[in-house]
């Protein structure tokens, strides 16, 4: 999937594409999961660096793979999130389990 999912020093990281939709997250979780099963994984760092929309699959995609980590005593955070992807993140309630790291705007 355009090298969107890699693993380095038990670190995975998913690199989200601008439009999260069922299909997509779909996508990705079939590919982060056979990554999980392979490889020693210790925490999933989700990068929303271009994304501007993501449905509630999206919001299913993150949980999942929180409940996956959460089981094995790693860790998930999202990194990059822009304003409009982080109102998304805070009403969801995913801010309230894992960690999100706000991408830095100049003013």
């Amino acid at each position: 999937m355009d090298n969107r999912v890699w693993v380095k020093n038990a670190v995975m990281t998913i690199r989200l594409p601008e439009e999260v939709d069922h299909f997509v997250a779909d996508r990705l979780r079939e590919e982060a999961g056979e990554i999980l099963v392979e490889r020693n994984v210790r925490e999933v760092v989700f990068d929303f660096r271009k994304t501007v929309f993501m449905d509630s699959s999206g919001i299913g995609l993150v949980m999942g793979r929180f409940r996956e980590m959460e089981l094995i005593g790693g860790k998930v955070r999202a990194v990059h999130v822009g304003e409009r992807m982080r109102r998304i993140l805070v009403m969801s309630g995913v801010t309230r389990v894992i960690e999100v790291e706000e991408e830095k705007t100049w003013k």
